[in-house]
């Protein structure tokens, strides 16, 4: 699995994982409106200098070591917690609109898989 590091702060350092030499979780954000934009890097900013937020409304645990970034405009990262590896990381997997429960369990699965694979070693962390 390769990963890249986006940003790190006394609280938590932010990963994101590279699939064919694209970073799902950057180019999402590219593509994001101003608003938008900005309120998920409030987020980040907020995990960076404090670690896992204890609000649900932005950090939420959809099971399976699964968890969701959120923001008011429905804006959702998926992500994991680092392992031993990664102490104090979070590896973004990739980002989506709020959807219905059915989509975003399928979603998740694609996380799952990612964690899966991160778990069993094997990590190249690049820039």
């Amino acid at each position: 699995m390769i990963i890249t590091e986006l940003n790190t702060g006394p609280g938590a350092a932010l990963y994101a994982v590279v699939k064919k030499d694209v970073c799902s979780v950057k180019e999402f954000i590219s593509k994001l409106n101003r608003i938008d934009s900005a309120q998920l890097l409030a987020v980040f900013q907020l995990i960076l200098q404090k670690g896992d937020p204890c609000n649900e409304q932005k950090f939420r645990y959809l099971g399976d070591q699964i968890y969701e970034i959120k923001t008011n405009s429905g804006i959702r990262i998926l992500c994991f917690k680092g392992n031993h590896q990664l102490k104090n990381s979070i590896i973004l997997t990739h980002g989506l609109r709020k959807t219905k429960n059915k989509i975003l369990q399928r979603e998740k699965a694609k996380s799952l898989k990612l964690y899966k694979e991160f778990i069993g070693g094997n990590i190249n962390i690049i820039d």
